[in-house]
């Protein structure tokens, strides 16, 4: 199920060819980290290594998600610290004057809204895509079905 959900979320967003953190989770839990062991001699070197493979690009990716929202939390804080000091810095802050000069300042904050974006980790997501290859079509997924007592 891991496997599929993984996939299905690949293929979203191959469709949407966007990578930004609107990304859905990939992984909830990395099973195959806890129980592979249990599957060691069940498979041969080349399938298990493409299993971990998928698996550890399935990681980087959530890792590369969770530094994107980092990234755009740390700029909202930012730019709402920078309308703060902005706003202290209105003289006269209660006359009508000042509050009009407030409102205006606020208007034009919210009305930008770029928030710094970060390369780096949409870079790991998408070398992430090219290495992960497809498991559900090698005969590793086959084997691990039949374990598991899956048909189709």
């Amino acid at each position: 199920m891991d496997i599929r959900h993984a996939e299905q979320v690949v293929l979203s967003l191959l469709e949407r060819n966007v990578v930004d953190r609107s990304l859905k989770p990939i992984l909830y839990e990395n099973n195959w980290a806890k129980y592979k062991h249990l599957f060691a001699s069940d498979f041969s070197y080349d399938d298990f290594a493409a299993l971990n493979r998928f698996f550890d690009s399935c990681v980087e990716i959530s890792e590369a998600k969770r530094r994107m929202n980092e990234v755009f939390f740390a700029a909202v804080n930012a730019k709402a610290a920078l309308l703060q000091e902005r706003i202290r810095s209105i003289d006269e802050l209660e006359s009508p004057d000042g509050q009009e000069k407030r409102a205006k300042l606020i208007a034009k904050f919210n009305a930008e809204t770029y928030a710094f974006d970060p390369i780096d980790p949409k870079n790991t997501v998408l070398q992430n895509l090219n290495l992960m290859g497809r498991p559900s079509n090698s005969m590793a997924f086959t084997k691990l079905k039949s374990a598991a007592g899956v048909g189709a």
